[in-house]
């Protein structure tokens, strides 16, 4: 587990889908982000109704369903031994409910090696369902990261902020992920009030496409940023996408 004060002052969190844009990438495209500047790398379980999605990361998701990719074998390529012997930045499952439940929640805590698996996002489980399951991430060392929203009530930011792990995802936008080239207003004032209430870290996430928008959130004090609609763009057309890729992570 990583200590709050153990965090970088930027923490950049590139997404990406599993398995997309082909299964045979997936290694190769966590080796370089964890090589261009990530900090940890949040992994995206495709998902044939992802609520939250917008249409760059739902195709994404179709097509890694598509090359058949699912829970299942996520977990299998992250314990292959060969990823286990690379320098992988600590990743980040990314996933609705339902795969986790066919899984097994407790089996999938279980399987996920560590020290490789910083912890979970489950954005459709909601807080007072999360704290059921606490415990039980504190039994198999994993971090429970829950969201919060510009709209978020300040009695609920409160209890998310005491429940998450390792640290509070807020949410940049009401509505789905997907590129946008204007940052909600309440942002800053929202930053500054979930660190009012704790000292983890926190970091934005959603909407999230350039460089200037990253400098931006961090001067309203946020501690890191998740890119994942614009990165999955990068990798559309599987041709030169590792290069490709490097050159985006490295102007973040």
């Amino acid at each position: 587990m990583i200590s709050y004060n153990g965090f970088m002052q930027i923490i950049l969190i590139p997404y990406i889908t599993a398995g997309f844009p082909t299964k045979k990438l997936f290694l190769p495209i966590l080796e370089t982000l964890s090589k261009n500047g990530a900090d940890f790398i949040e992994v995206g379980v495709p998902h044939s109704d992802p609520l939250a999605d917008g249409p760059v990361i739902q195709q994404s998701s179709k097509i890694a369903l598509e090359n058949g990719v699912n829970l299942k074998w996520i977990v299998g390529a992250c314990c292959d031994k060969y990823l286990q012997q690379q320098k992988i930045k600590p990743l980040i499952l990314f996933s609705y409910f339902n795969p986790i439940l066919q899984y097994g929640l407790e089996k999938l805590l279980k399987d996920l090696p560590k020290p490789l698996f910083y912890g979970l996002i489950i954005p459709d489980l909601p807080l007072e369902e999360a704290k059921k399951y606490l415990s039980l991430f504190k039994k198999h060392k994993l971090n429970l990261i829950l969201l919060a929203a510009p709209t978020t009530k300040k009695e609920k930011i409160k209890k998310i902020a005491k429940s998450s792990g390792g640290f509070i995802y807020l949410v940049s936008v009401t509505g789905t992920t997907g590129v946008r080239r204007k940052l909600s207003s309440e942002l800053k004032q929202k930053i500054k009030e979930i660190k009012s209430y704790t000292k983890k870290p926190v970091v934005v996430g959603f909407g999230i496409s350039n460089s200037k928008q990253v400098k931006k959130i961090i001067s309203y004090g946020a501690n890191g940023v998740v890119i994942g609609s614009a990165l999955i763009k990068v990798l559309e057309k599987s041709k030169n996408s590792l290069p490709r890729l490097k050159n985006f992570i490295l102007k973040q």
